[in-house]
């Protein structure tokens, strides 16, 4: 009985200092997801153009250069090109995975990566409130709204890389 006594009170002690222990991450959980983790590193890298035409220049940012590096942070290899002499150079020179470009500008881009021997993804930058969306998201599978964050092109490169295999 004695040892009856003995073992129950230590499982009952047991049960009570349990009850505070928490899973590893679950503190950051509770959190509300204050501690994200921001670097993103790629499993599938890509070569990418970044293509400035005249409709890039219209929206145009200071932060396009810090969108390029955030890139290449993330393990893919970024080349810019502004201009359709610039493009043209660039796709003669190497293949492309992926080609991010503006909207307005995709017509040009088009153009020039049907001469390329290697077709990349295109993944066109839609304005906010572009009544063309519905007609450019048939016409390319992969699209980004303007006002998409770093995170949200990282995905969609991802996912293009999935879909090729590479």
């Amino acid at each position: 009985m004695r040892t009856f006594n003995t073992s129950s009170i230590l499982i009952l002690a047991l049960c009570f200092t349990a009850v505070d222990a928490q899973a590893c991450g679950e503190v950051m959980y509770r959190m509300g997801g204050a501690l994200r983790y921001h670097a993103f590193i790629t499993r599938n890298p890509a070569n990418i153009l970044l293509y400035v035409g005249a409709a890039a220049r219209e929206h145009a940012s200071n932060d396009s250069m810090k969108f390029h590096d955030n890139l290449e942070k993330a393990g893919h290899r970024v080349t810019l090109a502004n201009g359709p002499d610039e493009l043209a150079r660039a796709l003669a020179a190497h293949p492309y995975d992926v080609v991010i470009t503006y909207a307005g500008d995709i017509d040009a881009v088009t153009s020039q990566i049907a001469s390329s021997a290697r077709e990349p993804t295109l993944i066109p930058v839609i304005d906010r409130d572009s009544p063309n969306e519905r007609r450019m998201r048939e016409r390319f599978p992969r699209i980004v709204s303007e006002d998409a964050n770093l995170n949200q092109f990282l995905k969609v490169i991802e996912q293009s890389m999935k879909a090729k295999g590479t």
